[in-house]
């Protein structure tokens, strides 16, 4: 079994699908190469489209109306994207940016639409995934509504880099990267690295973070702004 068809077969949506269906829509697709610094598909326009991602990595980035960008998730090889204008033909509400060279699988909304409406099981899972995706960007506003920097610096390095205790994990994201990610500067990430360096959290070099403190990290992580006995030490992380 190729790739794409393994991946696919697993894929919300997807899994749904006889496997003639499946083979018939790989036939279908577009194949398109996107290089690193393309863009997919733009905030404020209609895209009512399905991608699967084969290899490579791009981000759904919004970017607010004062011209501040946000990364609010990212995709990777064998990720399915389903976009909001396959339902309702409004403008997208967020970028799809390439970071890395990346092959994308493309349907437009006239073949899926025709696979879903044969499906009614097809059809509940296409709701749910798009509910998912909704949900996830709340997350993420909300994030920025009631969790300071260091919170927000600290899920990132938990979650991106899914640490072991002690071990070594290579810095494959720059001090930009991480900012755009957090919603805040380069400055403020730089800060407040060395800050949980300082406190035996992490241990950092320009090439990798050592995890020290994973427990200490994880309080950040669920830390919520607002006035407690530790005001004045989150101040100083919050910036």
């Amino acid at each position: 079994m190729d790739k794409i068809d393994e991946c696919i077969s697993q894929a919300p949506i997807f899994s749904k699908l006889s496997e003639k269906d499946r083979d018939g829509l790989i036939a279908l697709a577009q194949q398109r190469k996107y290089e690193k610094g393309e863009t997919i598909c733009w905030q404020g326009e209609s895209w009512p489209m399905a991608a699967y991602l084969a290899f490579g990595v791009a981000e759904w980035a919004m970017l607010s109306p004062e011209g501040k960008r946000q990364v609010v998730f990212k995709l990777n090889a064998c990720d399915v994207v389903w976009a909001h204008s396959i339902l309702d033909d409004q403008p997208m509400p967020v970028s799809l940016e390439v970071k890395e060279s990346t092959l994308v699988y493309l349907w437009p909304r006239e073949i899926i639409q025709l696979l879903i409406s044969q499906n009614v099981e097809v059809v509940w899972d296409v709701s749910r995934v798009l509910l998912i995706s909704m949900r996830h960007v709340r997350e993420v506003v909300y994030g920025f509504a009631f969790h300071p920097v260091a919170g927000r610096l600290a899920q990132l390095l938990l979650t991106h880099y899914q640490p072991v205790e002690g071990q070594p994990a290579p810095r494959n994201m720059t001090l930009d990267e991480m900012a755009e990610t957090v919603g805040t500067t380069r400055e403020l990430v730089s800060r407040t690295l060395h800050r949980f360096a300082d406190d035996d959290m992490i241990q950092i070099n320009r090439l990798e973070f050592v995890f020290t403190d994973k427990k200490r990290l994880e309080k950040w992580r669920g830390m919520i702004k607002r006035e407690t006995p530790d005001t004045r030490e989150f101040r100083f992380y919050a910036g």
